[in-house]
């Protein structure tokens, strides 16, 4: 029989074997967990300090190593400072806490925000660390750009420390310290406490943003097709199944609702009521299509901002906590991977 034409030779044939049966190896080498939640500042009537802790408890049955956010990362809001007129916008909707405390922690320190987010990294690596040195560290990632990491470290600090704080750190900086290791957001309800709880020191920001001004540019040409009475229709019924699936009188409601935000069910209603709009029947390439490719854009950078961070020492279980309309996005991408084994959220806050 004639030899096929395209067939690998015996060598290859052997490598593609051999990678094969890896393969479900490598699928247990690295763990990571995407968290889709709702926007907890917004949630009518609020969650309580004892649902939230709820939630914070299961996840610490996952003992993430790595604790990620939806936030601007430090070296990002570097980089568009530097070009207030074109980022202006983006930092002043999305890192307004960063460019404002950061400038007076770097002249106190000496120290420019690379060199403060390396000497930060340092501290950070430490065995242990006293109060005078966790306060320094507050500085330096203030200085560093990294506002949420600087309010972990505030919170883990005793009161009397944060009492007499003002004279290392400024009034501005531990009043706006305060306000936010005190949010009703997530990043401070959920992943701020979380990381707290395990002992770690540092949340990962892994959401530059950038590709929002490419949306905010396409806002008049999204604007009729986002008014007409269909769309309005579809996101009002996922909003109102959403209140339906918030039992504020439960201790376990915040965990309930959070299960099924992470469920498939969610997601194929999200998708429905929130993207699809945006797709055209007739193919045509409008600005619709290009706010979806966008959001793919903007997903696949949270995606690789994520693997590097899972590509640290550290890394080996990652848990990202982000609004719930990326989740399914970004489990996609990651389950694609087939050196990941990615976590189910709805798993995670099962009882």
């Amino acid at each position: 029989m004639t030899k096929p034409r395209h067939s690998p030779p015996p060598a290859r044939r052997l490598a593609l074997l051999l990678v094969a049966a890896l393969l479900p190896a490598l699928a247990t080498g690295a763990e990571v967990a995407v968290l889709g939640t709702a926007h907890l500042a917004q949630l009518q009537p609020a969650a309580s300090p004892a649902q939230q802790a709820a939630v914070v408890d299961r996840l610490a049955r996952f003992a993430p190593t790595r604790v990620c956010i939806e936030a601007v990362p430090g070296e990002s809001v570097e980089a568009f400072a530097a070009d207030p007129a074109r980022y202006g916008e983006l930092l002043s909707t999305f890192a307004m806490n960063a460019v404002r405390l950061a400038g007076e922690q770097q002249v106190r320190r000496q120290r420019t925000a690379a060199q403060a987010r390396a000497e930060a990294a340092r501290l950070v690596e430490q065995a242990s660390l006293d109060d005078m040195q966790r306060l320094t560290l507050v500085s330096l990632q203030l200085a560093a750009y990294e506002p949420w990491s600087a309010a972990l470290n505030w919170s883990a600090l005793p009161a009397p420390a944060r009492e007499s704080a003002a004279a290392t750190l400024g009034l501005a900086a531990t009043e706006r310290l305060d306000a936010m290791s005190a949010s009703d957001n997530e990043i401070a309800t959920i992943a701020l406490r979380l990381a707290r709880q395990l002992g770690q020191r540092e949340l990962c920001a892994v959401d530059p943003f950038a590709d929002e001004l490419g949306v905010n540019a396409l806002a008049d040409e999204l604007m009729p097709r986002l008014s007409v009475p269909a769309v309005q229709q579809g996101l009002e019924a996922l909003n109102a199944e959403q209140a339906k699936h918030w039992h504020a009188d439960q201790p376990d409601g915040l965990l309930a609702l959070l299960r099924w935000m992470n469920s498939d069910a969610w997601a194929r209603a999200d998708l429905a009521a929130e993207w699809a709009v945006f797709d055209n029947a007739d193919g045509r390439h409008d600005a619709g299509r290009r706010r979806l490719m966008l959001w793919h854009a903007r997903n696949a950078e949270i995606t690789a901002r994520l693997a590097r961070e899972m590509a640290r020492e550290e890394g080996g279980r990652t848990l990202l906590v982000i609004g719930a309309a990326h989740r399914p996005f970004l489990q996609a991408s990651l389950r694609a991977l087939p050196w990941v084994d990615v976590i189910d959220g709805e798993a995670l806050l099962a009882p």
